[in-house]
């Protein structure tokens, strides 16, 4: 069986949380270095393997066949850059770049080389995006009229990553979570025929961007995209009207926080959410709760094997990720 040999260049939150998990639990992976200076949590989780010093390791080290990329976010486009002229697969999280321009840059360089680009939009496989795709597949509420898509938090405090409250390219809540909407929609229904929207600060402090109103403008109806920091009682995750009927539904995929209270991908229950999150499916036949499908974030770390081995196409085309960063950038200016 082909082995991938891993490198993780990064070990906060994204690193050691939501991509080395699905490395060591794929037997298709070794995770062979980890560039970061927090030693102690790499040996609790990698007995026997020793931080990297240095990104430049990575890049000479012949072992190395991808590169996983869980830096900060200004940072991602020289990083990937570097370790796709060194010949390295790149898996990179989102957003991908600070531009559109940066990322054409390195589907050029990546198909140059021989050599494949992935991007970490990991919540295509979400618990509840994937139960809204089956819902607009399934045809129950007839032709869509509305989308909406929320993404609130309660967060009036400053974030502690002092890099997310840092004004910079790919900054602000936009390049945030509003990377994960924006793909979302892309996925279901494609590049908009327009968009409109604003970003603006709501919490007194802040010094980047922190909330956001997208609409994109489609064939027969919109999809509305919002994200605020300031959002105390939750508010529907997602809203989906048509003319036979509607869905809502409220929480969120578990998965990261299963991740961070040390669940792994293949234990029992992963990616499960509270039955009490079930949504709502409303039409002529009634209404009732409409059961949430389970997350699997796996499915990315499955595809990106599947594509390095020659047996698939990426599953999360760079062409989307482009139109993300060009739609982001139209609203930013």
């Amino acid at each position: 069986m082909l082995k991938i040999k891993t490198a993780v260049i990064g070990y906060g939150l994204s690193g050691r949380y939501l991509q080395a998990p699905f490395y060591q639990s794929h037997s298709g992976f070794e995770v062979v270095r980890i560039v970061t200076s927090r030693a102690d949590e790499v040996t609790a989780d990698f007995p026997g393997l020793t931080p990297t010093a240095s990104a430049e390791e990575v890049f000479a080290d012949p072992e190395v066949d991808l590169v996983s990329i869980a830096t900060p976010n200004a940072t991602h486009y020289a990083i990937a850059r570097a370790a796709l002229e060194a010949g390295k697969h790149v898996l990179v999280d989102k957003p991908a770049c600070a531009t559109a321009a940066e990322l054409r840059e390195l589907r050029d360089l990546a198909e140059r080389k021989g050599l494949h680009l992935f991007v970490f939009q990991n919540r295509r496989w979400d618990s509840d995006f994937l139960t809204v795709k089956q819902v607009l597949a399934s045809g129950d509420l007839g032709r869509l009229v509305g989308f909406e898509a929320r993404y609130d938090r309660w967060k009036p405090q400053a974030n502690a990553k002092a890099w997310k409250e840092t004004p910079g390219p790919g900054a602000g809540m936009i390049y945030d979570l509003g990377a994960h909407l924006i793909d979302q929609a892309i996925a279901c229904f494609g590049v908009p025929n327009h968009v409109s929207g604003r970003t603006w600060i709501q919490r007194p402090f802040s010094s980047i961007p922190d909330a956001f109103d997208l609409h994109l403008e489609y064939d027969g109806f919109g999809a509305d995209l919002s994200c605020s920091l300031l959002v105390r009682e939750p508010t529907p995750r997602y809203r989906l009207h048509g003319d036979k009927g509607s869905f809502v539904k409220y929480g969120i995929d578990v998965q990261e926080d299963q991740l961070k209270a040390g669940l792994r991908p293949a234990d029992s229950g992963f990616g499960q959410e509270p039955e009490a999150q079930a949504g709502i499916l409303h039409t002529d036949a009634g209404r009732a709760t409409y059961p949430t499908l389970t997350g699997r974030w796996m499915n990315l770390f499955d595809n990106m094997y599947e594509v390095i081995a020659g047996r698939a196409s990426s599953a999360i085309p760079l062409r989307d990720i482009i139109a993300q960063l060009e739609l982001i950038e139209t609203v930013t200016g």
